[in-house]
């Protein structure tokens, strides 16, 4: 359950989200919940019938319903709003509940956190305890620094980002506004090269960086490398899941999606609006094209077109894949029909 420290009445929630209103008591709502957990000062929806029984016995102040369920709770105990699609208005509330808290941001620098010199804070930040800034740091307004994070020097961090504790930020890497990173995630850490010289593996400096553009989430414990010369780029408004593996100098498009454990190779170009199902691995110096998507395991070791699905290791576009499959089931049978022609012939 979320608690807000503003205050909505049905009344306010029904002009944020629109809907066609049944209200029968004055409450204050401060929570959003799952029906099971909700209070009378709690907000829920309901946009799967699944869940309608859980939805009436609820404790919540404000139900907010799918019009297809309208003739199960037109006559509700309490507050209803009827939407076309409450998935969608539930979004528009909490966002604009967040936007609500920003007004109220109070700002916190602890006292154990230790911030180098020339470093650009905004009248509005919060830092956590034991926080590690950096020389030369930039950090936008309403950003907020959980307790642990280490950013190093000459980095610059936009606004409304937010680091969970445990981030790491190596130096020279640029975060832009409306960044979430979560815990244990490390942005800049050098790429993986190496040389062999005379029979041993000699690092080659990686003095790249890693540049992050806005609205962009990173789950936790994944690692971003920064580039070896050129940069790591992560294109606006994409989406990475934890434990997410991104190799040096590779570029993700614009509203890209890369599930739990996927993992990049160096200077991998994903194109926009790209989905990579959970444990995708690519090959390096590959290009998947605008639109691809590619199924959970999949091994990627050629280029991938633009608009089209892919899955299996090797990646093959879906339909050929299925085909696949489908003649692996009858491998016993033919396997069976060609000893039984090879011992017809070998009598012959």
């Amino acid at each position: 359950m979320k608690k807000f420290n503003k205050q909505l009445t049905p009344k306010v929630i029904q002009e944020v989200i629109g809907g066609e209103a049944v209200l029968k008591t004055s409450v204050s709502l401060y929570s959003i919940a799952d029906p099971r957990e909700a209070e009378p000062h709690s907000v829920i929806f309901l946009d799967n019938d699944k869940y309608i029984a859980a939805a009436i016995d609820s404790k919540a102040g404000l139900l907010i319903v799918g019009n297809k369920f309208k003739a199960e709770f037109i006559n509700h105990k309490t507050n209803v709003i009827f939407v076309e699609n409450s998935y969608h208005s539930i979004l528009i509330l909490m966002n604009h509940w967040l936007e609500l808290e920003k007004s109220s941001f109070v700002t916190n620098i602890h006292s154990s956190a230790i911030i180098g010199t020339n470093v650009k804070l905004p009248e509005k930040i919060s830092i956590g305890a034991y926080v590690v800034i950096g020389d030369n740091v930039s950090l936008g307004k309403y950003t907020r620094i959980d307790s642990f994070c280490t950013i190093e020097k000459d980095s610059t961090i936009g606004e409304n980002c937010h680091f969970y504790p445990n981030v790491t930020v190596y130096e020279n890497t640029k975060i832009g506004d409306d960044v979430n990173i979560h815990s244990g995630s490390v942005i800049g850490a050098d790429g993986f090269g190496y040389i062999l010289q005379e029979g041993i593996h000699t690092k080659i400096p990686q003095i790249g960086q890693v540049i992050i553009h806005d609205n962009v989430e990173i789950g936790a414990n994944s690692t971003i490398d920064r580039g070896t010369i050129g940069p790591t780029i992560i294109g606006e408004g994409s989406k990475i899941d934890n434990l997410v593996q991104i190799g040096h100098n590779c570029i993700i498009g614009k509203h890209s999606i890369l599930c739990a454990q996927v993992g990049l190779a160096g200077s991998t170009i994903v194109g926009d609006y790209v989905y990579l199902a959970g444990q995708v691995g690519v090959a390096g110096h590959l290009e998947i094209g605008n639109q691809a998507m590619v199924g959970a395991q999949s091994g990627v070791a050629a280029s991938l077109q633009a608009e089209h699905k892919y899955f299996g290791t090797p990646a093959r576009e879906a339909m050929q894949m299925k085909k696949i499959i489908a003649a692996e089931g009858s491998l016993p049978d033919m396997y069976r029909l060609f000893n039984k022609i090879r011992k017809e012939r070998e009598q012959e």
